[in-house]
């Protein structure tokens, strides 16, 4: 079951799955913040090869271009809210606080998240939707004033030469035989290592990042052209089609509306 709400400031949506494995059922990189908050269940979510645990009641806030996947801890119900938001959903005199912390954790109130869920499942949401802004807004300063989120598992030592060499050329065409050779290990003991941390092959990470850093140019105002280009990419239509298939739209669906 699937409810949500749209409004210009944030996507809220909340969800419940019956989860008939502990096997992944959720992974992505996007251009966006995005709030977890889990109401029934435990979930295993995975950051950058790193593993936190989320308990019922709490929530994770993780920062735009951060590829995360989620597993569940066991077979079972599940319900939980997400929330995707901009860098100017979030007021100025917290983002200095979020940008100093990376991944955290926050425990909410039973009443925020029952409210949260109701005006999710309101016929009237328009009516609503002050509301909606007003408990997100005491998520973030709760989120913005918790403590820097434990992990369960330390990143790999040759992950984490990996995923540092993806960042620093990710505007540039990435092979695989170029991260093999920078790790000094081969292409399979690469594929390995990273497939069972990231639980994604190294191919579909760096494409999923490559989009996700896309997007966030385009929504800054860069013509969708150029963004192409500046992630690597000098077929346009190449470019075009990916974002499509993987975003759900076209790159100029996401160009600001002040600039169209």
């Amino acid at each position: 079951m699937i409810r949500e709400l749209k409004t210009d400031k944030f996507d809220l949506h909340y969800r419940s799955d019956i989860i008939d494995s502990t096997l992944l059922w959720e992974s992505h990189c996007h251009a966006h913040f995005e709030m977890i908050a889990v109401l029934d269940g435990s979930v295993n979510v995975t950051i950058e090869g790193i593993e936190y645990r989320l308990r019922r009641g709490e929530a994770i806030a993780i920062p735009p271009l951060c590829y995360h996947a989620i597993t569940a801890s066991k077979k079972g119900e599940y319900k939980r809210i997400t929330a995707l938001f901009d860098f100017d959903s979030i007021p100025s005199v917290l983002w200095e606080r979020f940008a100093k912390k990376s991944i955290l954790i926050h425990t909410l109130s039973h009443y925020i998240t029952d409210e949260l869920k109701k005006i999710c499942f309101s016929k009237d949401q328009e009516f609503y939707i002050p509301l909606a802004h007003s408990f997100m807004t005491e998520i973030l300063y709760a989120l913005a004033n918790s403590e820097q989120a434990t992990p369960q598992s330390e990143i790999n030592d040759l992950l984490r030469d990996v995923l540092s060499y993806i960042d620093g050329h990710l505007c540039e065409r990435i092979s695989l035989d170029e991260l093999a050779s920078h790790v000094s290990r081969s292409k399979s003991s690469v594929c390995h290592i990273f497939e069972e941390r990231m639980k994604i092959s190294p191919k579909q990470y760096i494409l999923q990042k490559k989009l996700a850093l896309a997007t966030q140019m385009i929504r800054s105002g860069v013509p969708p052209t150029s963004a192409a280009i500046k992630v690597g990419y000098d077929n346009y239509s190449n470019f075009y089609r990916l974002y499509k298939k993987h975003c759900g739209h076209s790159p100029a669906e996401d160009i600001p509306k002040t600039m169209q």
